[in-house]
């Protein structure tokens, strides 16, 4: 089982589309058996797509299913912790934990304190390995395990890192969303840095791999001929210098909007578009399997 975290820092940058058509093609072209895991709370973009029924329930915050949320609630209320969840079914047959508003409340600053400072750490330990334990008490039957975060840095996101084997960032080709790149990757070393310390002085039966940054992922991109726009191209090679960045990408058009629409994979819609961007997809998990192996 490999657990990949799709992370950004700024929102609208394709990064639940990414997650989405990535996860759907691993099922459908390369027979891999996938979960995604939605911790997008503020719009649950995957938990709508899979499962249009819910959507009102999301908005009211009245899901029925057991979510991650309320594994934290076993933490900030000092309850045994049980790691278990709802798992829903897709009709593209892609697995799901749905999203959950509440996630919003996330944070340690709940967690019950003492004046132990060694029983402290251990909570913040315990708070930030909870995804993780959810994901080892998963059905092994899984090939990946998908995350699709809510767009900023928090408690979740920490978590959404320590429980990932790769992490990837979804971009849109322009300076304003391209800058936040920098700040994921540092913000990945912060918690195998975090991680290693609290092994070394707090837990040192604490397993754990350093997160990898297998690279961001050009979204919404402007074509001229064939090949991206100078805006683009420049900004492919500015990232580059930063870390690494996916050769593939996908370009803006009618035929992903349709596609969220009629809540389909672009892979089902018909049309110019529809069919250059799903050979993209195509092309970006392709690559996505290389990097995240």
């Amino acid at each position: 089982m490999r657990v990949v975290g799709f992370i950004s820092e700024k929102g609208g940058v394709g990064k639940t589309t990414a997650c989405y058509h990535v996860a759907v093609a691993l099922h459908r072209y390369h027979q891999k058996s996938v979960l995604v895991i939605d911790a997008d709370y503020q719009r649950g973009g995957i938990t709508g797509r899979l499962f249009p029924d819910l959507i009102e329930q999301f908005r009211r915050g009245t899901l029925p299913d057991k979510t991650l949320f309320s594994k934290f609630q076993h933490l900030y209320s000092a309850s045994n912790f049980d790691p278990s969840v709802n798992i829903r079914h897709s009709s593209v047959g892609v697995d799901a934990i749905v999203a959950d508003t509440r996630l919003s409340n996330v944070t340690t600053n709940k967690l019950p304190s003492t004046n132990n400072i060694f029983e402290n750490n251990i909570s913040l330990i315990n708070h930030l390995k909870v995804i993780k334990e959810v994901i080892v008490n998963l059905p092994k039957k899984y090939d990946y395990v998908l995350i699709d975060s809510h767009p900023e840095i928090s408690d979740v996101l920490r978590s959404i890192i320590y429980a990932s084997d790769y992490c990837v960032s979804p971009v849109k080709l322009d300076l304003q969303s391209s800058v936040g790149v920098p700040t994921i990757v540092s913000e990945i070393g912060t918690v195998n840095k975090d991680v290693a310390l609290m092994k070394a002085t707090i837990d040192n039966n604490l397993i754990y791999n350093p997160t990898i940054f297998s690279g961001a992922m050009g979204m919404m991109a402007r074509e001229y001929r064939g090949t991206p726009k100078q805006t683009e191209a420049d900004e492919m090679r500015r990232l580059r210098s930063t870390g690494v960045v996916f050769s593939a990408y996908v370009t803006e058009g009618d035929g992903i909007r349709k596609a969220a629409q009629e809540r389909l994979p672009v892979y089902d819609i018909s049309g110019t578009n529809a069919e250059k961007q799903s050979r993209q997809f195509l092309q970006l998990t392709s690559e996505f399997l290389t990097k995240c192996p």
